[in-house]
């Protein structure tokens, strides 16, 4: 739970293989302090779907959701304390408490590791493809077998990267299946963020 740049970061530390994908991990993982906008568009059917939310992180120990797809989940404000434990939800002042949610992350730590296995480096052909403003890393199987994966075979992968101020920061990835016609687009964006007001609200909230 401590490295919860959320799965896509730690999904990038498994497979990094270049200086420039490296330099952007260092400075995420050196950010004490972050907000993280994400937004997941799932086109797998014939009605695409998004997910859009921004997670805060305070030094690792305190953190707060803000969902906005999917509707149903918008509103609430969503806290978590590493320190006790404990994941809060809040609607209008009305409360409530989940202990124990260490012990139900055997599904996220079991999803990293299909993942680290499944694109390690030495299971891909790697390309770099240069079209502006991106530096996109293209991953195509060597295998062709099928990753069920959201009951969807992904097999290859872009990581997009954009250059600013001479450095590279890295802006999407791209979840394709076997004949490009599914694809899932996860966006983000990683940015330093005052999150003292984490702590401030949980110390309310858990009175």
């Amino acid at each position: 739970m401590k490295k919860i740049i959320v799965v896509f970061t730690i999904l990038f530390s498994v497979i990094i293989f270049s200086n420039d994908l490296d330099d952007a991990i260092s400075r995420y993982s050196h950010m004490k302090e972050f907000k993280i906008e994400i937004k997941i568009n799932f086109e797998v059917d014939s009605s695409p779907t998004s997910v859009f939310m921004d997670i805060y992180v305070d030094n690792y120990k305190y953190f707060y959701f803000r969902i906005y797809e999917p509707k149903i989940l918008s509103g609430i404000d969503y806290y978590y304390d590493l320190h006790t434990d404990e994941f809060y939800t809040n609607l209008k002042n009305d409360v409530d408490k989940y202990n124990g949610i260490k012990s139900n992350l055997k599904i996220f730590k079991d999803f990293i590791k299909i993942l680290s296995l499944t694109y390690s480096k030495d299971k891909f052909f790697i390309k770099e493809i240069k079209k502006e403003p991106y530096k996109i890393y293209y991953f195509y199987p060597k295998s062709k077998t099928a990753l069920r994966l959201l009951r969807v075979d992904y097999t290859q992968m872009k990581i997009y990267m954009y250059e600013k101020f001479d450095n590279y920061f890295i802006d999407k990835i791209e979840f394709f299946n076997s004949n490009n016609k599914k694809k899932v687009e996860v966006i983000f964006k990683i940015t330093p963020y005052n999150t003292d007001f984490i702590r401030k609200n949980l110390l309310k909230i858990q009175k």
